[in-house]
């Protein structure tokens, strides 16, 4: 039952997330994907930003912090599993906070008020563990029945996340946005994959 559930949060976490950021962008008139942040979208004075914290990030962060433990209770136990989803976890937590302290207008003031400092605080923990996060559940992959294509996928997903993470240091960066996007797109890539792994591959592996 919880490989079924880590399969529907973990899909549905993803879709979700990508959709708003799509749908998000195209309601913004000259936003773009590249220079801009993700949260951006959900700040205080963006066009609609408050139904892009409220309807996207909020849902998504319940959605793929359920899929962290789903996936935790599904996959084979070993302590590089269970620090590996802690940390998916954690990433997922960002989410939540994005909805609950959204960022001031454009995400880079010069005064930050304390909801952006915040969005910083609760976001940051996960992106900086975030490679470390995809390496130990590769690691713990290496050892479930038939995932070897999953543990090579963690590898490289870490290496795209960490990509990503050096990426956006400098928030000035004109393609800040972009390296965020990798970075995100390390971590979904990863959950999906194990979501379908947990839910239907698993049903199948030799035990």
């Amino acid at each position: 039952m919880s490989g079924k559930l880590a399969l529907i949060t973990g899909l549905l976490g993803v879709i979700w997330l990508v959709a708003m950021v799509v749908i998000g962008g195209a309601s913004w008139e000259g936003y773009d994907h590249v220079a801009q942040y993700i949260s951006e979208l959900g700040a205080n004075g963006a066009p609609y930003g408050w139904h892009v914290s409220w309807l996207g990030f909020f849902p998504i962060g319940v959605l793929t912090c359920a899929f962290a433990g789903f996936g935790w209770m599904a996959a084979p136990r070993s302590v590089l599993a269970t620090l590996g989803f802690i940390g998916v976890f954690l990433f997922s937590i960002g989410y939540v906070g994005s909805a609950f302290f959204r960022c001031d207008f454009g995400c880079r003031p010069d005064n930050p008020s304390l909801s952006q400092v915040m969005h910083e605080l609760v976001g940051l923990s996960g992106y900086l563990f975030a490679p470390l996060t995809l390496l130990l559940l590769g690691l713990a992959a290496w050892k479930w029945p038939g995932a070897m294509w999953l543990c090579v996928l963690s590898f490289v997903a870490a290496a795209g996340a960490l990509v990503g993470l050096s990426g956006i240091a400098d928030p000035t960066a004109p393609e800040v946005g972009l390296y965020q996007r990798v970075l995100e797109a390390s971590m979904l890539s990863w959950i999906a994959a194990c979501a379908l792994y947990l839910g239907l591959q698993r049903k199948t592996a030799a035990p």
